[in-house]
Parts: C-alpha cells; structure tokens; sequence
C-alpha cells in the first residue's frame, strides 16, 4: 500500500513538473518576439484595433517601431489608424480602412508602399504618440517580421519616390 502512495506522489511530482515545460507554440512565439526585438521592434498586448458591435475588445498583438530622435515631428494629426475590412472611412487601398483619423495625405504614398510590402496578416497599421505599429496574429513565419519592420520603416521614413 505504501508503494502505491509513493508512485501517485511520484506521478503527481511528475505531472506537475511537465505542466511547466512550454508548449510549441509559446516556444514559437518567444522565437518570434525576440527576433522582432532584434529588428528594433517592440511587442505589445493590446486591445483588438477595431472593438466588436458588443463594445468587447479582444487582445490583440502591436509589433511597433518606436519614434526616434529624427522622426520624432509627429504631432496629434499623425495619430491615425488603418483597418483591414469594411469598418470605418474609405481608404485609398482596397480592402483597407480608415478608423478615427485618417494619415496626412503626404503618407499616403509610404503607407502604400508599406502595405505592399507587409504580409497579409496584418490587420491593421496605425501612428500613434509611441511609434509606427502593425496589428499581426503571429501566425506566419520569421521572415513576416522583417516585412513588417520594412514596411514600417517605409512609412516613419516617408520618402515619396513614387
């Protein structure tokens, strides 16, 4: 009897034990947030873009490319936000929003060569007083982050060479 209470302490221990260790996809993840941070990104958990008709807001993940000392010239007219669907005003891209405010139109060119570039998981891309941020699920694969940080630093650079 007592070996028998010690083996379901020992698989209990065990179970536990086990219980810690990451699953894939948390190991995928850290793999992706931290390659992302080396490309001068940085990961938020935030409120979904775009909340439900509910008023619900889902969490959502921001990578963001944060202002430096030479882009830092926004101002409250750079706050804008760009969604994937059709919620909101009519952007000049099919498929693509606008939610609140609207980017300067001197953007414009930058964001659209911006949404070229990213992958199409991204669910939206906004300005904010942080920094330059794209909405991804982290579904895709490591070379998704390096078309989002692109993509970003097209747009914080704005250069029309259209």
């Amino acid at each position: 009897m007592s070996y028998l209470v010690i083996a379901v302490a020992v698989l209990v221990m065990i179970s536990v034990l086990t219980s810690f260790k990451p699953s894939a996809r948390q190991k995928r993840l850290v793999i992706l947030r931290r390659y992302a941070n080396e490309r001068g990104l940085h990961i938020e958990i935030v409120a979904d873009a775009v909340t439900d008709q509910r008023g619900s807001s889902p969490a959502a993940v921001r990578y963001l490319l944060p202002w430096t000392a030479k882009n830092i010239r926004h101002d409250d007219q750079r706050h804008w936000l760009l969604v994937r669907g059709e919620r909101g005003k009519l952007s000049p891209w099919k498929g693509w929003c606008w939610f609140q405010q609207e980017a300067p139109e001197d953007c414009h060119g930058s964001i659209r060569r911006a949404l070229d570039q990213m992958p199409n998981s991204v669910n939206a891309i906004c300005s904010n007083s942080f920094g330059l941020g794209a909405y991804w699920p982290e579904k895709g694969k490591v070379d998704e982050i390096d078309k989002i940080a692109d993509g970003l630093r097209i747009i914080s650079k704005n250069k029309n060479s259209e």
